[in-house]
C-alpha cells in the first residue's frame, strides 16, 4: 500500500472543504482532483475513509457520484 495523502482527520476535513467550495461555485469537480482525492481513498486507512464518506454524504451528497465506482 502506497501512503495516502491524508495522514488525519483534518486532513480529509480539509480535503472535503475544498470539494465543497468547489461545488458550491462551479457544481462540477475537476478530473485531477477527483483522481487525487480517489487515490488518497484507495490508501487511505478504514477510519479516514469512513469520515470522508460520511461528511460527503452529509454535507455534499451530489458530489458522492464523483468518488463511486
Amino acid at each position: 500500500m502506497t501512503d495516502s495523502i491524508w495522514s488525519s482527520s483534518e486532513e480529509v476535513d480539509v480535503s472535503l472543504e475544498t470539494i465543497f467550495t468547489i461545488m458550491k461555485r462551479k457544481r462540477k469537480l475537476p478530473a485531477p482532483l477527483i483522481e487525487a482525492y480517489k487515490q488518497a481513498l484507495d490508501t487511505s486507512t478504514r477510519e479516514l475513509t469512513r469520515r470522508f464518506y460520511e461528511k460527503l454524504t452529509a454535507q455534499c451528497p451530489e458530489a458522492l457520484d464523483y468518488f463511486m465506482d
